[in-house]
């Protein structure tokens, strides 16, 4: 696989138009992973020849504790640590070990994950990119990337038909306004909360800005911040499925979300039969520098096995529900755990009819749900919301946590955005 086959298949290919023609491709990916990549790692390599099914199932805690081991170049996980921190502390993201670049997760599980890339697979990031979402290729095109991290990965985007730009989430969103005038995206990539917060500098006139490409990565994109960012610029959003593990779906030109399964094997671990909410064990066939095999998610997606408009026979997704931890638990009538979709609990925030700009829920155990609220009557929407999870409770024969209401949000741009959390019983003891 070469940079110019993977952008040429995002580009023109509609992708597998079957289950089959997937498991055929994937077949043939796996025997390189065994005889090519799996042998130059330490850790990896006694596993080569034994099936799946017997591979370590890993975490990022594992990861991190095996990083000198799993990685196929030898580096350590001590002198990829230092250059990843001192990058951070400096915010000079261009060192790199030879021709490896490091890099650090954001964390927001509450730990850090190390990753790693060569020249190749960096290649291969923005073949699959700028094949997917690039407008045109007649015209120049200015990319605008927010990210809490720059990384060499990202400025590979950078050539003679593309300019890239990198702005720091660390710094003052306000600082960027003027540049990001001047530059003139035409491409506009960033996490969902600054989408949402460049489109309210949109709406103020405080920028103007008309961006023919709009890509949400990094957190979850709900579809109220969705509609309202597509309304202001007038395009429609795309998202990337993206972490520390590899780039794991993308939109299709349908419009939907599929896994990315030419280039990763998913399996399911399902956590609601009801559903078919799974969270996924990924193997990546395509990365070498750090294998990421038999690799489980904290992330929660739900299924939808309606066929796709676009022909592609990728896993189509509903929506991505959020990380394990996002997921709320309430009592069912036998006292039993019932799942409540972090969906109905947006569906519920989006229509109240007072005017709420921003909410974050917390629930603690099954007996208390915090609500953090900014909204214009603070009195009249806590009344409306408490009103909506009555009924949903009810609809759902499910018994409502307590709920504690707060006005205002602490909001860090540097940060993803979670507005549905859950700290388990385990954890508060802890």
């Amino acid at each position: 696989m070469n940079p110019l086959s993977v952008f040429l298949r995002a580009r023109y290919n509609k992708g597998f138009t079957s289950r089959e023609a997937i498991e055929r491709h994937q077949h043939k990916a796996f025997k390189h992973l065994r005889q090519h990549i799996m042998p130059r790692s330490p850790f990896y390599a006694a596993y080569a020849d034994k099936p799946l099914s017997d591979w370590p199932l890993m975490n990022k805690a594992l990861m991190m504790e095996h990083f000198t081991a799993i990685n196929t170049v030898g580096i350590t996980k001590e002198e990829a640590l230092h250059i990843a921190l001192t990058s951070e502390q400096e915010r000079n993201f261009a060192p790199m070990i030879g021709q490896i670049a490091v890099g650090l997760s954001t964390g927001t599980s509450g730990q850090r994950g190390l990753f790693a890339s060569n020249k190749r697979e960096r290649a291969l990031w923005a073949a699959l990119m700028l094949g997917r979402f690039s407008p045109s290729f007649l015209q120049q095109q200015r990319v605008s990337l927010f990210l809490r991290a720059n990384n060499m990965l990202y400025e590979r985007l950078g050539n003679a038909l593309i300019s890239f730009a990198f702005y720091d989430l660390l710094h003052s969103f306000r600082e960027h306004l003027p540049r990001l005038a001047e530059q003139q995206p035409t491409v506009l990539i960033a996490p969902a909360q600054i989408l949402g917060l460049l489109a309210q500098a949109q709406q103020d006139r405080i920028i103007n800005i008309a961006p023919r490409c709009i890509i949400s990565v990094a957190e979850v994109l709900s579809p109220e911040d969705q509609h309202k960012i597509e309304a202001v610029f007038g395009v429609t959003v795309d998202q990337v499925y993206q972490c520390t593990e590899g780039v794991l779906g993308m939109t299709c030109r349908a419009g939907n979300l599929h896994l990315n399964e030419a280039y990763m094997h998913i399996e399911r671990d399902v956590i609601d039969k009801t559903s078919g909410a799974f969270a996924p064990i990924v193997t990546d066939l395509t990365r070498e520098t750090q294998p990421v095999l038999n690799y489980r998610l904290d992330d929660i997606l739900i299924p939808d096995n309606e066929p796709c408009p676009c022909g592609c026979a990728s896993l189509r997704l509903k929506r991505i529900e959020g990380r394990c931890d996002d997921i709320l638990y309430w009592r069912g009538e036998n006292g039993a755990q019932l799942m409540i979709p972090s969906d109905l609990i947006r569906q519920a925030m989006a229509t109240v009819q007072t005017s709420i700009n921003d909410y974050r829920t917390v629930q603690h155990g099954q007996s208390l749900l915090e609500i953090w609220l900014e909204a214009t009557d603070f009195d009249p929407a806590c009344n409306e919301i408490a009103h909506k999870l009555q009924a949903l409770a009810a609809r759902m024969n499910a018994q409502l946590p307590e709920l504690r209401f707060h006005a205002g949000i602490t909001m860090q741009i540097d940060q993803k955005r979670r507005r549905i959390i859950t700290i388990t019983e385990k954890k508060q003891r802890n």
